[in-house]
């Protein structure tokens, strides 16, 4: 019967969904130029999701990020618009490996 037992305990931690889990993570620029927008989107989506910036980000400077989806992958698309009107993107991004992100030309 406690083998049962056990093996029941088992197939319920198998069959519940894994807990999504906040990412916190270091946006830095390491560009010339401020940052004005910072768009964080999960891989898949077929657009950019909201900007995450309040401000600006001078070069050298960082942001700290927490992304609270609620998603439980890592795979993130980036997108950082600069007061200067350029972007830049940097696509799959495993956001699980890191600390800290650097945005750059």
């Amino acid at each position: 019967m406690k083998l049962f037992a056990y093996a029941m305990a088992a197939a319920l931690l198998i069959a519940t969904p894994a807990l999504a889990e906040d990412l916190q993570i270091k946006v830095k620029n390491d560009t010339s130029t401020p940052m004005t927008e910072v768009y964080v989107s999960h891989v898949g989506t077929d657009s950019w999701e909201e900007n995450i910036l309040n401000g600006t980000v001078a070069p050298g400077e960082d942001l700290e990020v927490t992304i609270a989806d609620g998603r439980t992958t890592c795979e993130y698309d980036i997108k950082a618009v600069f007061s200067d009107g350029g972007h830049a993107e940097f696509r799959n991004q495993n956001l699980c490996e890191t600390a800290e992100f650097s945005v750059h030309d």
